[in-house]
């Protein structure tokens, strides 16, 4: 009975595992890893070596950035991109600042740790 409400609390992430962390934490979905990845090889150099550094990068953001955290943020550097009306507010309103910020600074500590 204790091995199977150790195992459904881990699951639930409700617990964690040694050296590990909150089980399940800020997991990323496979395709925004795969994305991610892709597009810092085609900024850097498609390499083994590149591989192995923009894994580490998106790693590293992971581990201090949630993914809903990273979501955001990503469609807020979107939506700027976007000309028009929309992009305009985007750009506009600072109060979206402190979340790219959040991104930006998780980037900047990859890049020491993976660069």
């Amino acid at each position: 009975m204790k091995r199977f409400l150790l195992t459904t609390a881990v699951l639930a992430g409700l617990t964690t595992i040694p050296g590990v962390g909150p089980a399940f934490a800020n997991e990323y979905p496979t395709e925004i890893v795969a994305d991610y990845v892709i597009g810092c090889m085609a900024s850097n150099g498609e390499t083994q070596e590149m591989l192995h550094r923009c894994s580490c990068s998106i790693d590293t953001v992971s581990s201090i950035l949630p993914y809903d955290a990273y979501e955001k943020a990503e469609t807020i550097m979107q939506m700027r991109l976007s000309t028009g009306e929309s992009g305009t507010m985007f750009r506009e309103m600072t109060l979206l600042n402190d979340m790219v910020k959040l991104l930006r600074v998780a980037q900047i500590e990859a890049d020491f740790r993976c660069f």
